[in-house]
C-alpha cells in the first residue's frame, strides 16, 4: 500500500508517497481548472492580456494558448504561429492568467508534472528547449496543452505532447511580437558527422546567397556555431534586410561572407517554400502549378501546365529537395530552361537580373 506524506505550501498540500518517493499533484488538477478551458478533447491556457504598447492591436482581455496544427472550430485567432504550431485564441470563459517562470538550475533536481484537471504524469526535466526547433523534453510522456508544474501555482511551460514542452522565453516571444518572423540566411544546414554545421541546402532564389554545398558554418554574427541548434537559435532571431557576417571553412580555408537576413518561408511544421520568392509552384516533377501576378525575371514567362525538362543543360531529377538542390548549385544566378508546353519545346532565361 502506498503511504503519503502531506507537504503544504501557501495552503496548497502534495503528497509525498514513502514508498515510490514521487510527488502526488492531483490537488494541483483542482487549481488547473482556474486556468484552463476546454477545447475538445484538450485545453486552452489562459495567458495574460495582449498589451497594445507592445504592437499588439488587439484589445486587452485574457487569451488562450492553444498548441495544434489546426484552430479549432469555434474560436476566433487573435495570432497564429503556423511554423510551430501556437495559437492565442479568445477566452469564453472567466480565468485566471498563469504566470510562467524562467528554469533555473535547481528547477532541474526537481519532481515536475505534465498536467491537466483531468491527469497528470510526472518526472524530470531532460533537456532545455534549444531553440524554436527542438523543444524542452521530460523523461515521460507529456500532455498536449498541459501545464508543466513543479507546485500548483509555479509554470515553467507548456506541454505539447510526446514528452515535449515549450519554455516561457518562446511562448513570450510569440505572444509579445508583433507579426510572426523567423530569420533565414537561405541555407538549411545538418551535424555532420564530425560534429560541425555543415551546408546541405540552399535556397537558389534569396538574394546574394554567398553560401556553396559544404560550407561549414563556424561562426554568425560573432557567436560560435557549434551544432545546429545553435544554428537556429542565432538566425531565427537576427532582425530582417540586415546583412551578418559569417566565417565559414570551404575546402580547407576559413574565410568570411556576408550574408543577408530575409524572412523564413517554410520549415518546421510548414512544408519548404522556396518558391514562394519568385512566385511560382511546381510539382515534385517539375511541372509549373501556379504562377502569381508578383512573378518577375522570367518567371512571369512560365505558364501553369509547362514541364520543366533542363536546367543549364542538366536533367531535372525528380522530388522538391532534389529539384532544389539542383537549382542550389546557381544561387541567386541566372538559368536556362528547357520548357515543355504543349508537346513544343523551347528555351526561358529565368532569375533575370536587372541590368540596370
Amino acid at each position: 500500500m502506498k503511504h503519503l506524506k502531506w507537504f503544504c505550501i501557501m495552503g496548497l498540500c502534495l503528497g509525498l508517497s514513502t514508498e515510490i518517493f514521487a510527488y502526488d499533484f492531483s490537488a494541483c488538477q483542482v487549481q488547473a481548472k482556474k486556468h484552463t478551458e476546454k477545447i475538445g478533447n484538450t485545453y486552452g491556457i489562459a495567458l495574460q492580456p495582449l498589451n497594445p504598447k507592445n504592437g499588439n492591436t488587439q484589445p486587452s482581455k485574457n487569451v488562450l494558448f492553444y498548441y495544434g496544427r489546426n484552430a479549432p472550430a469555434n474560436y476566433k485567432v487573435l495570432k497564429h504561429d503556423p511554423f510551430l504550431g501556437m495559437f492565442l485564441l479568445e477566452s469564453k470563459t472567466n480565468l485566471i492568467p498563469i504566470e510562467l517562470r524562467p528554469i533555473e538550475s535547481k528547477i532541474l533536481e526537481e519532481e515536475v508534472a505534465s498536467l491537466t484537471p483531468k491527469e497528470f504524469v510526472s518526472g524530470k526535466i531532460e533537456t532545455r528547449m534549444q531553440s524554436p526547433r527542438k523543444f524542452a523534453t521530460l523523461n515521460v510522456p507529456t500532455f498536449n496543452n498541459s501545464l508543466i508544474t513543479t507546485i500548483c501555482e509555479h509554470f515553467y511551460g507548456i506541454g505539447v505532447g510526446g514528452g515535449n514542452f515549450i519554455e516561457k522565453h518562446y511562448i513570450d516571444r510569440f505572444v509579445q511580437s508583433p507579426v510572426i518572423y523567423y530569420g533565414d540566411l537561405g541555407i538549411r544546414v545538418f551535424d555532420n558527422p564530425q560534429n560541425e554545421v555543415e551546408v546541405n541546402l540552399i535556397d537558389p532564389f534569396f538574394e546574394n546567397n554567398p553560401f556553396r554545398y559544404g560550407d561549414i558554418i563556424l561562426n554568425i554574427n560573432g557567436e560560435a556555431i557549434l551544432n545546429t541548434d545553435i544554428f537556429d537559435r542565432i538566425v531565427f532571431d537576427l532582425p530582417k534586410h540586415i546583412q551578418v557576417p559569417v566565417k565559414i571553412r570551404r575546402n580547407g580555408v576559413e574565410t568570411e561572407v556576408n550574408a543577408l537576413v530575409d524572412s523564413l518561408r517554410g520549415g518546421m511544421l510548414l512544408p519548404e517554400n522556396f518558391f514562394s520568392r519568385v512566385g511560382i509552384e511546381i510539382s515534385p516533377d517539375f511541372t509549373i502549378t501556379a504562377v502569381s501576378p508578383e512573378a518577375r525575371n522570367g518567371f512571369e514567362q512560365l505558364k501553369v501546365g509547362d514541364k520543366v525538362l533542363r536546367i543549364n543543360q542538366r536533367e531535372v531529377p525528380q522530388g522538391y529537395n532534389a529539384i532544389i538542390r539542383l537549382l542550389g548549385d546557381y544561387p541567386d544566378e541566372e538559368q536556362k530552361w528547357l520548357i515543355s508546353r504543349n508537346d513544343f519545346q523551347f528555351f526561358l532565361l529565368i532569375n533575370k537580373k536587372d541590368k540596370n
